[in-house]
Order: structure tokens, then C-alpha cells, then sequence
């Protein structure tokens, strides 16, 4: 993930990775609220909005089958819940999303990342890994439980990765990260704020734990902590100072415009199904209501530019997505991720354009 959503800071917190830019994730939740949030800052970046039905039949994807022609064996599978993803490299490969029941799950750059090897498990680009998971799962728990009975996670040649947050309906919150050959997961009980940058969870745990706010020695100035680095502490210190006589929504955006607003920006109140979000292009909130959108196996997968013009609730305007439309983000994100000048021109894009126009031939109508 360090080639597409290099250092985010995830506001969930609770969904692709560079050196200098910053993400970040959050969760504020209570007994009557349960609200996500996600800053994704990197650069501005081409992306849709993709609602994904249910019931359709899916096989996994690695690097080796996106980028040769040989037969690689795949194993497949039918995604039994509709979700709501946000996709910079095109259908079935989002950065996040939220599934129908609620879960939630974003990546964040993390440069420590390795790999986990199950021999008999097939490997899985990280991006449609993502996907995998909101296709099957309704709990943070289903999917830790799940981890070494499922796919691998195939990052993009010569990267770092990133590690994982996620959330569900019941405000539930874990991280997952990929640290010498083992999934390691935190969740609840190790997570005194359910908050994720991109450092190992306990270092910015670590790092806060000096202020003042939270008994130790060191002064805190919010106004003054205002560089990259702080960004954890800021959002900590927002988060613990949270009252409920504030609106949870209004209050996630609050801390994701104090930490620095990213070029994608989203909120999701899980409570009531309603997500928000805007980009660095088209900075006005939009609404999506969860619950109104269609997810039925008969339904047409539709997709919403990310930075639409659109105004309030845009459930209306989202289109079908053909293979000809997905076919054009893919030539406008995959050379955005993988940041190399070289990519856009080389045989192996070229063997990725045509490998994914066939992988969903049978899904997304031609035109």
C-alpha cells in the first residue's frame, strides 16, 4: 500500500500508499452512536464510489495474474453481502469500504509490513483482499477469526504494505498488521482509543502517553502540535475530549479537518447507515444513504465518480458501471498507485489492462 495510500491516518476509525503525505482513521462511539472516520492524504487521485451486489460469482487475483498470461490456479467464491467501496484501481479493488451489516476496513500505509504465507491458501492482490472481506464478513471478530483460513495478501512488487483497520456495527474495532510472518491483530482490550495512523499501534500509543492529558509530564498544546507527526496526538486528544452533547458526525469531521484534511475524506455513521464524504476537487459533503441502495444479485453494480459535482444525497446519480467505464479508471488509477513514470508506457500495464477486461467480462456489462 505504499504506492497508494502512503500514510493515512485512519479515523475510525472506521479502506490505497508515499513518503510524505499522512492518513489516518477513527471511531467515536457510544451507546446510541457509532460514527468512522477516514482521512486519506497523499495527492489528488481519480477514484469512484462502487456499490457491490451480492451473490456474484468471483475468483481471486494476485500479481501474477494481473501481470502474465500463464494459467494460475484461482479459487472463487460468491459474495453474500452488498457494500459500498472507494476505488482507485476499478471494480472488485477498493482502498475501504463498508459492507451492507456494517463492517467497515481501510488500509494504512505501514513500512514494517511483511508477508503472511499460508501454503494452502491462494494469494490475493491486497486490494480485492479488502474487497474479499466485505464480500464475507459481518464482524471485526468473523474476520480475525478468519485470517489464516483465507486468502494471502499479495502486495504490489518491491513495497512496503500497510496494516489494517476495522470496525463494525457494534462499534467493535481491531487493527491488523503483518509483522514476521504472523498476522498481528489488536483489538478492544488492547486499544485504549480506537484510532490508527501510520506507526505500530503501540508506538503512537507510546508517544501521547508523554502529555500531560494523559498523566504524563509533557505539556500538550494543540495549537502548537501542528505538524505530521502530531497527528495521532491531535486526533487522540479531540477524541478523548469528546462529550455527547456534540454530534458524533459533526464532531468527526471536526477532527479530520484538525489533523489535516485529506484529498478523500470520509464519515460514516453506522448507526443509521449513512455515509458522507468529499474529495480535494469537490469539497462539498455528499450524503449516501446506505440503506436505500440496491444490493440485490438482479441489481446493476453502479459506480459515482469521487469527485462528482453532485450535491446532498447522491443515491440517485450513481450509474451503472459497464467494462468500457471501469477499463478508464483503471488506465487513470493503476499508474496513480503504482507511482513509476515508466508504468503507464510498459508491457506489464498493458498485460493489466487486458487481464482485468477479462477477469470481469462475465460481471460488468460491456457498454
Amino acid at each position: 500500500m505504499r504506492y497508494i495510500f502512503s500514510r493515512c491516518l485512519l479515523f475510525v476509525l472506521l479502506m490505497c500508499s508515499a513518503a510524505v503525505s499522512a492518513c489516518s482513521a477513527f471511531l467515536l462511539k457510544g451507546h446510541d452512536y457509532c460514527v468512522v472516520g477516514f482521512n486519506e492524504n497523499w495527492k489528488t487521485m481519480p477514484g469512484m464510489i462502487v456499490v457491490n451486489k451480492r451473490g456474484i460469482l468471483k475468483r481471486n487475483i494476485s500479481w501474477e495474474n494481473l501481470t502474465t498470461d500463464s494459467a494460475v490456479p484461482a479459487t472463487q467464491w460468491k459474495s453474500r453481502y452488498g457494500s459500498v467501496t472507494f476505488n482507485l484501481l476499478g471494480y472488485d479493488f477498493p482502498c475501504y469500504g463498508v459492507n451492507e451489516k456494517g463492517l467497515f476496513l481501510v488500509e494504512l500505509y505501514l513500512e514494517e509490513t511483511g508477508r503472511v504465507r499460508n501454503p494452502s491458501q491462494p494469494d490475493m492482490f491486497w486490494a480485492q483482499w479488502i474487497q474479499y472481506q466485505l464480500d464475507h464478513y459481518t464482524s471485526v471478530k468473523e474476520v480475525v477469526n478468519n485470517l489464516n483460513k483465507g486468502p494471502n495478501i499479495d502486495w504490489w512488487p518491491n513495497a512496503a504494505g500497510s496494516h489494517f483497520f476495522l470496525t463494525d456495527a457494534r462499534g467493535n474495532t481491531a487493527t491488523i498488521a503483518l509483522l514476521d510472518g504472523k498476522y498481528k491483530v489488536l483489538t478492544d482490550k488492547d486499544m485504549p482509543m480506537p484510532l490508527l495512523c501510520n506507526n505500530q499501534y503501540h508506538k503512537d500509543l507510546q508517544e501521547v502517553q508523554k502529555f500531560d492529558f494523559l498523566g504524563g509530564k509533557e505539556k500538550f498544546s494543540f495549537d502548537q502540535m501542528n505538524q505530521w507527526e502530531n497527528r495521532y496526538s491531535r486526533a487522540y486528544y479531540m477524541m478523548k475530549n469528546y462529550t455527547q452533547d456534540k454530534k458524533p458526525v459533526d464532531y468527526a469531521w471536526n477532527i479530520l479537518n484538525s489533523i489535516h484534511p485529506g484529498e478523500w475524506q470520509t464519515v460514516i455513521d453506522v448507526k443509521n447507515m449513512n455515509l458522507y464524504f468529499r474529495s480535494d476537487l469537490r469539497k462539498e459533503i455528499k450524503t449516501i444513504n446506505l440503506s436505500g441502495l440496491d444490493f440485490s444479485q438482479n441489481a446493476s453494480v453502479r459506480y459515482l465518480d469521487i469527485h462528482t459535482d453532485r450535491l446532498g444525497e447522491v443515491n440517485k446519480d450513481f450509474e451503472v458501471l459497464t467494462l468500457s467505464k471501469n477499463n478508464e479508471y483503471v488506465e487513470k488509477g493503476f499508474p496513480v498507485g503504482y507511482d513509476n513514470k515508466e508504468f503507464p508506457v510498459s508491457d506489464i500495464f498493458t498485460t493489466i489492462k487486458r487481464n482485468i477486461a477479462e477477469f470481469f467480462r462475465n460481471i460488468l456489462p460491456a457498454s
